[in-house]
């Protein structure tokens, strides 16, 4: 896990130091950049789509692959924005794909209300909610997705897994909630973009097997661990 963090961290880190250096040019130098900047920014949502390959996340990530290719098509004038909404097919065309490659332990749909034993939960929400109590006693972590839409993980019932438990959390025009038991510590990893995140979890971490690692994006949503 550590490895493939500090990947990331390196991808990132190239990342802005091209940026960087690219603004620089356009500085003392007659290249507009910042007017190729506005043609192109919309790659950023490729970036992280690659970031969440990465991860393993598949679904937030073909999400945000999608959005970036849309938005790129939107500033380069291949496609007008009075022509998105003729574009709506491509939600069932996304809903469709998904259905088709997950997994079995994967959950999607408007309502969906379980209760999980297993060690790794897996539930995306579209157009919809979708309402989950754990009762796993080795629970490892898993993945969670609202795109217009909610999702909730009750965990009060679970305990945690020795070998360490990470959720990653998205929530696009949608919203989460983790609920956990009092003395559980939540640490936060993620920036939201135009959404919140409210941490309300009570826990201090003192035993390392009652802590979870929440990697989150918000984008125009909310996620909230209490």
């Amino acid at each position: 896990m550590s490895e493939r963090k500090n990947n990331q961290g390196s991808f990132l880190g190239i990342i802005l130091i091209l940026i960087g250096l690219l603004f620089l040019i356009d500085t003392f130098t007659n290249w507009n950049f910042s007017r190729l900047l506005g043609e192109w920014w919309p790659l950023i949502f490729v970036v992280i789509a690659i970031i969440k390959f990465q991860n393993q996340e598949r679904g937030s990530g073909l999400i945000f692959l999608i959005i970036g290719g849309l938005l790129l098509l939107l500033t380069n004038d291949v496609i007008g924005w009075h022509s998105v909404w003729r574009l709506w097919p491509l939600i069932l065309v996304f809903i469709g794909i998904s259905l088709i490659f997950k997994g079995r332990r994967r959950n999607w749909g408007l309502i969906n209300d379980a209760t999980h034993d297993t060690d790794f939960i897996h539930s995306n929400a579209i157009f919809g909610g979708a309402v989950h109590t754990i009762t796993s006693q080795n629970f490892k972590g898993g993945e969670a997705m609202a795109l217009f839409g909610g999702v909730e993980l009750d965990l009060r019932d679970a305990k945690l897994s020795s070998e360490g438990c990470k959720i990653n959390a998205t929530a696009i025009f949608g919203a989460g909630e983790l609920i956990v038991p009092d003395d559980w510590k939540v640490v936060v990893k993620g920036t939201p973009l135009f959404g919140a995140v409210d941490n309300k979890s009570r826990g201090k971490g003192g035993d390392p097997t009652k802590e979870i690692e929440l990697h989150c994006t918000v984008i125009f949503g909310g996620l909230e661990i209490r």
